[in-house]
């Protein structure tokens, strides 16, 4: 061995081993990470684990009565009220669903013009309504919705319709459809930047080659454009799925699930039975167990029969 050999080998047995570097950068980086790691078992895993745990139990928020085991769940299979709510949530989400296709219809118009300057002002244009805070957007449809001064009956007025006013929230067959009918044009921001940045990443010799083979602007839509954004369209379906089945903040603002239970749904009834004054917090855990399950078993089966290509 020669001696710049020796004299390495000298520093590496005095210093320690590179092979310990790694393992320092590591536990440096974990260092880094704990606080954040904490922060989520605290503020997320434990709250849903204290949801299922209590599901079983009489629990009034402060003290456990007794374990009741499948209780709570036997009592839901019974609940009248409840299986409104499940029912009012299955048209919303079949709404939902639908009210789905104004925004791939849109983002493949804008995809397709050919101004890019155009193409950035349409999409500043979709961004915009992040800027509003969503309870701001919620009071703006709820004064819209006034049956005295709202601006549809006054539009109504207007036109010389006034015999159509309504009460558009207070009227139990009208309540529901006014809230599908919330957000019109119906083109969700976040979805429409996810499916033009599917569109985007595409090779541009496709688009060239339907070009030259002559296609069509609607068999491109349905042969080429649908099938390309299938895997964006999967992420948005499963947001809106699991959005539908567990979300109750529009109604608790709008209507509070009147009139008449006509817009309750099963996360705004979890929520009154256990804040509504009834303190029923095992209760409540048992139906926001219940509607975990269902919008899992809805997301696997999507996933699985939803192929992305």
């Amino acid at each position: 061995m020669n001696r710049p050999a020796k004299i390495a080998g000298a520093r590496l047995s005095k210093s320690g081993s590179h092979s310990d570097y790694p393992w320092k950068l590591w536990f440096i980086g974990y260092l880094f990470v704990l606080p954040a790691l904490v922060f989520t078992l605290l503020f997320d895993y434990y709250p849903i684990l204290s949801g299922v745990y209590h599901a079983f139990y009489r629990w009034d928020g402060a003290q456990l009565e007794k374990f009741v085991g499948f209780d709570h769940f036997a009592e839901i299979f019974h609940d009248v009220v409840f299986w409104i709510s499940v029912k009012n949530m299955m048209i919303l989400l079949v709404a939902h669903i639908i009210l789905m296709v104004p925004t791939v219809a849109s983002c493949i118009v804008l995809f397709r013009l050919k101004s890019s300057r155009f193409q950035y002002l349409y999409r500043l244009l979709f961004c915009l309504p992040m800027v509003v805070p969503m309870l701001v957007t919620l009071l703006l449809w709820q004064f819209m919705y006034n049956p005295q001064f709202g601006f549809f009956n006054q539009l109504l007025d207007a036109v010389g319709l006034g015999q159509f006013q309504q009460l558009w929230l207070g009227d139990p067959n009208l309540a529901l459809w006014a809230l599908v009918f919330m957000g019109f044009p119906w083109i969700n921001t976040i979805a429409a930047l996810i499916y033009l940045g599917g569109l985007q990443s595409v090779d541009g010799s496709i688009w060239d080659a339907a070009k030259v083979d002559g296609v069509g602007p609607v068999k491109q839509a349905l042969k080429l454009e649908l099938p390309l954004i299938k895997g964006q369209f999967k992420l948005n379906l499963i947001g809106v799925i699991s959005g539908t089945i567990t979300g109750y903040g529009v109604q608790l603002v709008l209507t509070n699930g009147g009139p008449g239970n006509s817009t309750l749904v099963p996360g705004l009834y979890m929520y009154q039975r256990a804040f509504g004054g009834r303190t029923e917090f095992g209760y409540a855990s048992a139906v926001g167990l219940l509607l975990f399950a269902i919008a899992l078993l809805i997301t696997i089966a999507t996933m699985k029969f939803i192929k992305s290509e």
